[in-house]
């Protein structure tokens, strides 16, 4: 196989704040792994501030180091086999991710089939999409969660990065201007201490919040105690980068809840996750990486196949901040859901113009 990395900056519609900073952009790495009769499978990254393996020097580092000398002469169905080989590399697990990603989108468009066929699934209802919400104000969040409802969304997910009683007021103003059936969790990204943990976040289950994502950074036995007091219960992201993570994080009884991250363990390791949460009987959200276009699709093909997926909607709208997308297709979120596609594969073909339109050179 061909192997092919590609760096791309995708600007969004407008500025977005995130929790310490603003941004005008997002950074993305594609994979391509090419046969030799030019079948073509993708996946992409995001590259993240802080996290260094999805940085794009490091991966295409990775790559020239460890993996290109073992993709280029494999046969792209051994997939397992692949996999087992690539564990013999210590580290590396957004690499490795992206790898397997990639793999499922060229083992479908080899066999003819979707990917969400090939993860069992019957023909696909469209998956149901929570936003999340964006603003440097209280008033600019309220907005986005008012224009975001009036498109048919039902979801949404709300930053809580004041730790203070301004979070509560915002969830409250969010709930009095959206009404009762719009399902609400909220996400802290551990910008709380454990004490303002234990002291704001009671005051948002009188507004029917369901979730509450990563409320503070603590060690798993701390975070289970935490989790009992809570009346909410927790949604585990930050620290769920692996099965193993997932197991004692469950086993601990820390969370109640998981939220899926491809982008660390792409979609052989998330399809174990599952199993391990649904045995048990712990909810399994896809959770969002700042996916595009490409992002977005890998995301529903999963929640569309597995039905233990199905009570939550999908972390997968982001892509519709973006003001630029490098496929040939449209993908658009329509009365709070995305169409799953039944082209081979994830459904995604790249645009060669629009690829080179937002290429990073260098």
């Amino acid at each position: 196989m061909q192997v092919e990395l590609i760096g791309l900056n995708l600007p969004y519609q407008s500025k977005i704040q995130f929790r310490s900073s603003q941004g005008a952009s997002s950074a993305y790495t594609l994979l391509r792994l090419t046969t030799r009769d030019g079948t073509a499978g993708i996946a992409e990254v995001t590259g993240i501030a802080n996290v260094a393996d999805s940085d794009a020097a490091v991966l295409a580092d990775q790559f020239d180091r460890f993996f290109r000398p073992l993709l280029e002469d494999a046969d792209p169905l051994d997939h397992n086999g692949l996999l087992v080989a690539l564990e013999r590399v210590r580290g590396a697990a957004i690499a490795k991710a992206l790898i397997d990603t990639a793999l499922w989108d060229l083992k479908g468009k080899l066999l003819g089939q979707p990917v969400w066929r090939l993860l069992g699934g019957g023909p696909p209802r469209p998956v149901p999409v929570t936003a999340i919400l964006f603003g440097d104000t209280p008033a600019a969040m309220l907005d986005d969660a008012e224009r975001t409802v009036a498109r048919g969304i039902r979801a949404l997910k709300v930053k809580l990065w004041r730790h203070s009683m301004d979070d509560v007021n915002l969830v409250r103003d969010i709930r009095a201007a959206v009404g009762a059936e719009v399902l609400i969790y909220a996400d802290a990204n551990h910008a709380y201490s454990e004490t303002e943990a234990r002291t704001l976040l009671p005051k948002l289950a009188e507004y029917g919040v369901a979730l509450i994502e990563d409320p503070c950074a603590l060690p798993v036995e701390r975070l289970a105690e935490l989790r009992r007091a809570l009346p909410i219960a927790l949604l585990g992201e930050i620290p769920i980068d692996s099965l193993a993570a997932a197991q004692r994080y469950i086993a601990a009884q820390a969370v109640g809840a998981i939220s899926l991250h491809p982008r660390r363990t792409g979609i052989s390791e998330t399809l174990k996750i599952i199993a391990l949460c649904e045995a048990a009987g712990l909810p399994a959200i896809v959770g969002t990486d700042l996916e595009s276009h490409v992002g977005a699709l890998t995301r529903a093909h999963l929640r569309a196949a597995i039905p233990a997926l199905e009570p939550w909607p999908s972390e997968i709208q982001f892509f519709e901040r973006l003001a630029g997308d490098v496929l040939t297709e449209s993908l658009s979120v329509v009365d709070g859901a995305i169409a799953v596609p039944d082209r081979p594969g994830f459904g995604a073909t790249l645009d060669e113009e629009k690829l080179q339109r937002y290429r990073v050179r260098g």
